[in-house]
């Protein structure tokens, strides 16, 4: 219930805003992205291993200005993790967005994320979590994940939601696949795609609740990023992660 009110509160409130409205606040975003080089995505794929963890350190922790940043490592596994402090500070509550190391362009679409907040001056009411995890050996491919998820347990933090970002799933163009609570996943279905109207046509889907093939112990947006309109599928996931937060 507190879920679904959180969702209400932040469309009512920012709607009744005479500031900034969840209209102008995307069509911020459009602005932001709109002819933008996608500068990471065409770095990433350059850098492998430590290189590419050096890489993201020093992006996080100068010109996207993460206030914490720090590593989780165990048998081979390792996950680099940059938290951004929400607006309420007494708020123990946080929301997440994440993509495996092995996958360059999913990566640099988390740092365009994290760009577009600070430069358009987005604030969240919760604290924003950015995972960049380790691929795992075996089927599932995400054992990095359970480090994360061992992590979240030992410190109490209350997860909402993790946005997870990938360009080598098989999952439909276009489309936020929501393993998600039935009831709640309506209310998203319901009223998030048009707010993203402007930005083109994305829909949003019932996926699978509880998804037990996935480490983290929380609500799991999917999203398959199109590489070649990586610009405009980067408006589409900040404007999202903003609508959710």
């Amino acid at each position: 219930m507190k879920r679904i009110l959180l969702v209400a509160l932040v469309v009512l409130s920012a709607a009744a805003c005479k500031k900034i409205t969840p209209e102008t606040r995307i069509a911020q975003i459009d602005q932001h992205f709109n002819g933008k080089e996608a500068v990471y995505s065409a770095k990433l794929p350059q850098y492998t291993d430590e290189k590419l963890l050096d890489y993201l350190t020093l992006q996080l922790a100068g010109e996207l200005g993460a206030k914490d940043i720090w590593t989780l490592e165990e048998d081979g596994q390792v996950v680099l993790v940059a938290e951004f402090p929400g607006k309420d500070k007494k708020n123990t509550q946080l929301s997440m967005i994440s993509a495996s190391l092995d996958d360059p362009n999913a990566c640099a679409m988390l740092l365009e994320v994290l760009e577009a907040y600070k430069k358009i001056k987005i604030q969240h009411k919760n604290a924003l979590r950015a995972i960049f995890y380790s691929p795992a050996s075996d089927s599932t491919g995400r054992n990095g994940l359970t480090l994360v998820n061992q992590d979240i347990r030992e410190s109490g933090d209350m997860v909402l939601f993790d946005i997870e970002v990938a360009t080598r799933d098989d999952q439909p163009l276009h489309t936020f696949v929501l393993d998600e609570s039935p009831t709640f996943a309506k209310t998203l279905i319901d009223v998030v795609p048009g707010y993203m109207a402007p930005l083109g046509n994305y829909q949003l889907v019932q996926g699978t609740f509880p998804n037990l093939d996935w480490q983290l112990r929380c609500p799991i947006y999917r999203y398959h990023v199109d590489p070649s309109a990586f610009q405009q599928e980067a408006a589409a996931v900040t404007a999202f992660t903003f609508l959710l937060n």
